[in-house]
């Protein structure tokens, strides 16, 4: 086995949806970077997991996110040919928020450029093994095939989604006895639209599930959406997987193997069964299941579910995160709820992304300290990407002060965003 060492200012375990932008602006800033992603590209749940849709860049009032992550949409949707949208000319019938959807090639590679670009090392198909503290410096064992990588770094952001880093530091982490359900993607194309009788199409969805042929889950909600919205959306964000942990690799590839039997088992339904579907195509399949919660991190604070409702303006606020609260679960499928408002615009406070009992080591993304209701909030594609902005920031910062990340004020974190061009806080 061939055995690496190297030496960065600042590391980012996961590339996902808040490590690929906190790693572009740690970079941007003049600090070394390096990026140990366990997958194949950058991006995460946007990218691997195939959940496509950043939202929610702009409410009905102003926009909430921008920063790298909207530099990243606009500079794909221009390499597409596509306009940006906007916003102003939309109008918010149905949610308050607006989805903003990528092209998966194009984004990926994109944010792999701009990453080089900036001097970011990408290291993929690597994971963390290893992390213990040597004097200023920790040193991070990762492990990939065929090589064992030491890395000594002086600060650590935690974007696994799952805590890794922490866990393996046995620092606390929050864990919810009832978890939200975890998602599979894929895409079915081809379906003769003018076929599709909306009520027709429920009575056969529901005697499906009456006889077995589907199962729950197979369809996510259920108590929200009429079958119909299924095919509408090809399937598209449309299953759940019970239980789902994949935060380590048997639960994930428990989570993977119980995605795929149910894909199937809707196609073999669909074209079986639902008139204008005897032709459709199974055309996309992202070949890993996602996890909505796992693990998250006991910070300096817990951002609780008063403090989310109450849109609290936090001393040490970094950035925003959008005015709603999308809760998934077995019982009911989804819960969406807005808050009184939109107005009323959330805050992430800096202390949230602080773990307990650390320092030089700060989270972003789904490992923030924030209790269920709250994280069920805060956790969607675009706040992912402001924490992590604000996160590359911070740590940047603290290699350039000779300090800790825990040190470095909050306005100076959002100073150094609004540059970069983040949204007002």
């Amino acid at each position: 086995m061939k055995q690496i060492s190297e030496q960065v200012d600042v590391l980012i375990a996961g590339g996902g949806t808040a490590g690929h932008v906190a790693a572009i602006q740690a970079a941007r800033l003049g600090v070394k970077t390096a990026v140990i992603e366990a997958d194949s590209m950058l991006g995460g749940t946007m990218t691997t997991g195939g959940v496509y849709m950043p939202n929610h860049f702009f409410s009905t009032r102003q926009p909430v996110v921008l920063g790298i992550g909207w530099e990243l949409y606009t500079k794909s949707k221009e390499i597409e040919g596509l306009p940006i949208p906007d916003y102003t000319q939309r109008r918010p019938i149905e949610t308050p928020g607006y989805y903003s959807y990528i092209n998966v090639p194009i984004y990926s590679a994109l944010a792999e450029e701009e990453a080089v670009k900036a001097g970011v090392i990408l290291h993929y198909h690597e994971f963390i093994s290893h992390v213990r503290q040597d004097g200023d410096f920790w040193e991070v064992t990762s492990m990939g095939r065929g090589i064992q990588r030491t890395t000594r770094t002086r600060e650590i952001i935690d974007c696994t989604g799952d805590c890794d880093v922490i866990r393996l530091l046995n620092l606390p982490v929050i864990r919810d006895d009832v978890r939200q359900p975890g998602a599979f993607q894929y895409k079915i194309e081809n379906i003769e639209h003018e076929q599709i009788w909306e009520k027709e199409v429920q009575a056969l969805y529901e005697e499906a599930m009456s006889d077995g042929t589907l199962e729950k889950g197979d369809f996510a909600y259920p108590n929200m959406l009429p079958f119909k919205n299924f095919l509408d959306h090809g399937g598209h964000n449309g299953t759940h997987i019970y239980a789902s942990d994949t935060s380590d690799a048997e639960g994930q590839t428990q989570a993977n193997i119980e995605g795929r039997q149910r894909m199937l088992r809707m196609y073999k339904f669909l074209t079986r069964s639902i008139p204008g579907c005897e032709r459709a195509v199974l055309k996309t399949m992202y070949y890993r299941a996602l996890g909505r919660d796992t693990y998250r991190a006991v910070g300096d604070t817990i951002v609780s579910r008063q403090d989310f409702l109450d849109a609290i303006d936090f001393e040490d606020k970094i950035c925003n995160a959008f005015n709603y609260i999308d809760m998934h679960s077995e019982k009911n499928g989804c819960d969406v709820s807005f808050l009184d408002t939109p107005d009323l615009l959330p805050k992430v406070p800096f202390r949230a992304l602080i773990p307990k009992g650390s320092n030089r080591l700060l989270v972003a993304g789904r490992t923030l300290s924030a209790e269920k209701v709250a994280f069920a909030g805060i956790r969607a594609q675009c706040t992912c990407m402001a924490m992590g902005q604000a996160a590359g920031a911070a740590a940047a910062l603290a290699v350039q002060r000779h300090t800790f990340s825990r040190e470095i004020p909050a306005n100076d974190i959002v100073a150094v965003t609004l540059e970069h061009g983040a949204a007002p806080v």
